[in-house]
């Protein structure tokens, strides 16, 4: 499990869904989607984020990178043992920013 945070105003470091589940092993890299599953009650602020891109951050694992949050989309839960409703999520990776972060 990890946290995806954003960066803001150039500096702040903020939480916007954790934890996030990977559906496969992330890959930071330009071109590459990432793909996780995120507990509905605890992606309030994700789901602002649809279509947008930003600057991102998931745990000391990635560094930061710049991405747009292709979807958040309801999805059956692959983790059973965590029987909360469960959104899935499709992060686009990107090699430079597109928008400046906010």
């Amino acid at each position: 499990m990890y946290c995806l945070s954003i960066l803001r105003d150039g500096r702040v470091v903020t939480v916007v869904a954790s934890p996030i589940l990977p559906l496969a092993p992330f890959s930071i890299r330009d071109g590459a989607e990432i793909r996780f599953q995120v507990f509905e009650a605890d992606a309030d602020e994700l789901k602002s984020l649809v279509g947008e891109h930003r600057c991102f951050y998931i745990d000391e694992t990635s560094g930061l990178f710049w991405a747009r949050l292709k979807c958040l989309e309801p999805c059956v839960n692959t983790y059973p043992e965590l029987d909360k409703p469960t959104l899935c999520g499709v992060l686009a990776v990107v090699a430079e920013p597109l928008a400046s972060p906010q």
